[in-house]
């Protein structure tokens, strides 16, 4: 956050001075500016535990174990609405059941699932009418 913030401001002083008919002796200048900026900057954020709080209760909240991957991923997609998957895990295998609407999403489910972080197996119990 703050390499972020010294490089925004970097930039603006760069096209200030650069709007300003910015000369190459002006480069001393530059680097003093910006040395007193990081400085500053350093001193009036808080310490990394209050900036890096906010992440880790994110953190917190994302799913950890491979079925709640995979239940969320598939919650989340707008293919799959109206659709009810059972969805279990032992270790990294997910398994799959419900009742979809055609061979597509079938095959989309087991797709999403397959390249969920965290998934090596995906056992498709999944159900489609035979068309």
């Amino acid at each position: 956050m703050r390499q972020f913030a010294s490089v925004m401001i970097l930039v603006a002083l760069f096209l200030l001075l650069v709007g300003s008919k910015f000369k190459a002796s002006d480069g001393d200048k530059l680097a003093a500016v910006s040395r007193l900026t990081v400085a500053k900057l350093r001193n009036a954020l808080p310490p990394s535990v209050n900036v890096s709080a906010p992440v880790d209760a994110l953190r917190k909240e994302l799913p950890t174990r491979a079925d709640e991957a995979v239940r969320a991923r598939l919650a989340a997609d707008k293919r799959f609405v109206g659709v009810e998957f059972t969805i279990t895990a032992e270790g990294n295998v997910v398994t799959l059941r419900g009742v979809v609407p055609n061979a597509g999403v079938k095959r989309l489910a087991v797709g999403v699932a397959r390249n969920t972080v965290g998934v090596d197996e995906v056992v498709d119990e999944l159900a489609a009418p035979v068309e």
